[in-house]
This record gives structure tokens, C-alpha cells and sequence, in this order.
């Protein structure tokens, strides 16, 4: 069964997304060479050790050395079929390119965009010794794609997005997190296939709201914002202010009253199984009132200390009572209508 993956295009520092277009491919890089055999850029298929090969040949030539790229290759490859689609997210152009897997994995004997690749490497600044970092055997290993199409980000719902996020040079894309019956591969065909999208329809239906805060949020600075403004809505006598950010100590929001006294601390988390205490944060003097807001999974465990939890339910009933006031409803067309 087809899949849906993501694939950053950055063999080695290098954004390479020109030569994947040129050559109507996607490839992954950390090529493995034979034990006992030297690297040869025009001759690959042979000197590079196929992650489809069979499990003798495989601990053969993985015996010893460090293994973790290797083998990560060699599972997720069977993974990726014909009809599979690959997106390769260019959040600087506010777009991500898409396209179909054609045909099954392969090694390029000798590439013929090698030379392209090494002089864009060149123009770039970055380290062209082919021999000793094995350049072209990063753009070698792959499968063909019919042709990369570009979408508006706008147009891939958030929690797709966030998926994009990280260091991970590829990954298969996750379902809903809210509705497993909903894929990845289902959405980015209906992109594909170039359905309308269709204005969302205005509503208060709480179910409705939580789907849409998903496919809004994408990263965990938007959610602690918004946690911030639903806690000064929550609370119109306090003054609260978004604290997060490198240093921030654990805590995400502080509300104080008019008076500067802290009143309310607040640590925000998207993805947590398990809330995180805040004791150990507010053991000097006074109390104050404490939150843990976590966004996803929709129901985690709560926290131990004391601390409120702000889950999916309590940030969706909060959205739904605050609407008017709250910008992001207005993006999410939640509410009765235009204001």
C-alpha cells in the first residue's frame, strides 16, 4: 500500500531539491560501502551495498560499523511503494513540492546530474571531496517520481506541517492525530488530484473546533500564544504575557495582577503523554495559581502537583467561548459568521 513521506532534500548541508527536479527523483543519502571495496562514483551499483539486499549480504557488510543510518534506511525503504507520494517542504518559499513515486528503489550507476551536483555543492561553500564524503552516492540511491508539483503551504493542513519540523532527513507522515482514518497519503492525493478547497463553513461545534485548532497549530510557539490570550481572555483582570523561548525556565505564560504580583504561571507543551509538574518551579514564597496546557494527545495524564491541566477540551471549550475576542477564530472561521 502506498505511503506518504517527507524527504528535506538536504544531502549533507546541501539544498539539492534542483537536482531531485532535474532528475525526476528522490534519493536519501548515507550510501554504504562494500566492506573491503573502494568508492567509485561511476561505478555505484557496485561498490554501494543496496538496503534491499538480502539479510546475509547485509550483516556482512554492517558487521562493526556504526549502523543506525544504514538500518534506518533499509527499513523505511520497503516502506515506499509505486504510487507512494513524497513532499520536500520549502517553508522559506511558504510552499512544499509534491510528487508520485514511479517506479521501485534503485541505485544510479553513474548519475549524470554528478557533475551538477558537485558544483552546486561548490557555489554553495560546502565540501566537494566526492571520494572521502561519498557526494553522489547521496544522490544515487532513490526511486523515480513523475514530476514535482508545488503547493501553498496554506493548502497542507498544520498538523502535516508540524511534521515537517526537525532535523529528520525523511520520515513517513503521520494520520489525524484526532481520527487515524484520516491519512496523510488521502490528503496530499486530494491535493494532488487539484480538489477545490472548500471555505470551511462557520461553526461552534465543539468537535468541529478541535479539528481545526489541529489543522491551525503547527508548531508549539502558536500554541503557547494561544494559551496566553485564552488565559487573559479566561481571566480580563489579570495582565498576562507570553514568556517562552530559549531560557524561559519551563514557563510559557505569567499572569500577574495590576499590582505586578504574580498570580498565574502557565508551561505549555504540544505533544506530551504525560503533563509535566511545576512544583519544583514554585517552591519560593507565594503560590501562585498553576497551569499545564498540553495540546496533543487529546486526553494525556495530568499533572501530579497540583497544577491545572488545560487540555484539547478545556482549549477547545475556552476557543468556543471566546470567539468574538479571539483572532484565530476568525482564521478558523469559528464563530456565527463575519464580526
Amino acid at each position: 500500500m502506498p505511503i506518504a513521506f517527507y524527504c528535506r532534500a538536504k544531502p549533507q548541508e546541501c539544498d539539492a531539491f534542483v537536482i531531485f527536479d532535474q532528475a525526476r527523483r528522490v534519493f536519501i543519502g548515507y550510501p554504504l560501502v562494500r566492506r573491503g571495496e573502494a568508492y567509485d562514483s561511476r561505478a555505484l551499483s557496485t561498490c554501494l551495498v543496496s538496503p534491499t539486499c538480502l539479510q546475509e549480504e547485509w550483516e556482512a557488510h554492517t558487521a562493526g560499523r556504526s549502523k543506525r543510518e544504514f538500518t534506518r534506511n533499509r527499513n523505511f525503504v520497503p516502506c515506499v511503494t509505486k504510487g507512494s507520494i513524497v513532499v520536500i517542504p520549502r517553508p522559506s518559499e511558504g510552499a512544499a513540492y509534491v510528487a508520485r513515486v514511479t517506479g521501485p528503489f534503485e541505485i544510479v550507476n553513474a548519475p549524470p546530474w554528478t557533475q551538477a551536483y558537485l558544483k552546486l555543492r561548490m557555489q554553495l561553500g560546502l565540501d566537494c571531496d566526492d571520494d572521502s564524503c561519498y557526494h553522489t552516492g547521496d544522490v544515487a540511491q532513490g526511486w523515480p517520481v513523475d514530476e514535482y508539483r508545488r503547493i501553498d503551504l496554506s493548502r497542507v493542513p498544520g498538523w502535516l506541517r508540524r511534521s515537517f519540523l526537525g532535523r529528520s532527513t525523511y520520515n513517513q507522515l503521520p494520520p489525524h492525530p484526532l481520527d487515524s482514518q484520516i491519512t496523510a497519503f488521502q490528503v496530499l492525493e486530494e491535493i494532488l488530484e487539484g480538489s477545490p478547497r472548500l471555505e470551511a463553513p462557520w461553526t461552534l461545534e465543539l468537535d468541529a473546533i478541535k479539528k481545526r485548532l489541529v489543522d491551525a497549530l503547527n508548531n508549539p510557539c502558536a500554541f503557547e500564544n494561544l494559551v496566553v490570550e485564552l488565559l487573559q481572555l479566561e481571566n480580563p483582570g489579570e495582565l498576562w504575557h507570553h514568556t517562552g523561548g530559549p531560557g524561559d525556565g519551563g514557563i510559557d505564560g505569567v499572569g500577574s495582577n495590576e499590582a505586578g504580583e504574580v498570580v498565574g504561571l502557565m508551561q505549555a507543551k504540544y505533544y506530551a503523554k504525560t503533563a509535566p509538574d511545576l512544583g519544583s518551579l514554585t517552591t519560593v514564597g507565594r503560590r501562585p495559581r498553576c497551569y499545564t496546557a498540553v495540546f496533543l494527545p487529546e486526553n494525556p495524564e495530568g499533572p501530579t502537583d497540583g497544577s491545572r491541566l488545560l487540555c484539547l477540551d478545556w482549549i477547545a471549550s475556552a476557543v468556543q467561548r471566546h470567539w468574538r475576542r479571539l483572532p484565530l477564530a476568525l482564521t478558523m472561521r469559528i464563530g456565527e459568521g463575519t464580526r
